[in-house]
């Protein structure tokens, strides 16, 4: 079993080392990889002496650390396996409102992640189901940004060919939770109105259960091509958030 340690800790430093090449140092979350390399690492070593006699762990350390990691490997299977459940979300159909939501701006300029969301999203628009829903682009302004996400979001989509006056625009939230619930009390009265989520692939589960939880009963979701190289990395981050989800209680009236 150690060298099942020694394997995690190895392929963790080097795709943490593959993140930073990607993304540059400014990522933060790129640095758990480096965590848990470390963090296996020295479980490694731990065996590794305890396996040559230096050290004698007692019997219920390594019980207690088993347990643990049992179900922390299980429930890590099951937020994963919800996240993979709705990757290839696409809409049944048509909707009377789509909410595009935000990510990163660079300065005023959309990231290639954002972009991948605006470009599946002004797709749909144009399509025979989507032709007639309104568009809600969500996000407000956050570090390094110069503008609105929501701002530079309808500026793409307009500067592709989207009717302005068809975008609406919910410019104050700063993460999925209030992206999804400011669209919906700015300008969703009906929540029995047929909504469509577009947003990242391993996003999409997220927030069709925040959509739900703020009473949106008709929503379904529109999943975007992510960075295959990262992907791994966005749904490690994506099973964090959705366990900050469930401790602040915004799943609170989603079932799961």
């Amino acid at each position: 079993m150690q060298y099942t340690w020694l394997t995690i800790a190895i392929l963790s430093a080097g795709y943490f080392i593959t993140c930073l090449a990607v993304t540059g140092p400014s990522s933060m979350f790129n640095y758990i990889w480096l965590a848990i390399s470390l963090f296996f690492g020295f479980v490694f070593y731990i065996s590794r002496m305890e396996a040559c006699g230096r050290i004698v762990l007692h019997v219920w350390t390594k019980t207690a650390f088993t347990v643990v990691m049992i179900l922390g490997f299980g429930y890590l299977a099951v937020l994963e396996g919800l996240v993979i459940s709705k990757m290839n979300a696409k809409p049944d159909g048509g909707c009377d409102y789509m909410i595009v939501l935000g990510a990163h701006v660079k300065g005023d300029v959309v990231s290639k992640s954002l972009a991948q969301r605006l470009d599946t999203a002004y797709e749909y628009a144009c399509s025979e189901d989507g032709k007639e829903c309104t568009i809600i682009v969500a996000g407000g302004k956050g570090k390094g940004e110069s503008v609105t996400e929501a701002f530079a979001m309808k500026r793409y989509l307009t500067e592709k060919g989207i009717n302005p006056d068809r975008i609406l625009m919910e410019d104050k939230s700063t993460d999925t939770q209030l992206n999804i619930k400011l669209s919906r009390e700015l300008y969703i009265d009906d929540t029995a109105s047929d909504v469509v989520i577009a947003s990242s692939s391993f996003h999409i589960f997220r927030a069709l259960k925040l959509a739900n939880a703020q009473g949106l009963n008709n929503v379904q979701g529109l999943a975007a091509p992510s960075n295959k190289i990262l992907l791994v990395n966005y749904m490690l981050r994506e099973a964090v958030g959705i366990t900050k989800e469930i401790v602040f209680g915004n799943f609170r009236y989603a079932v799961i």
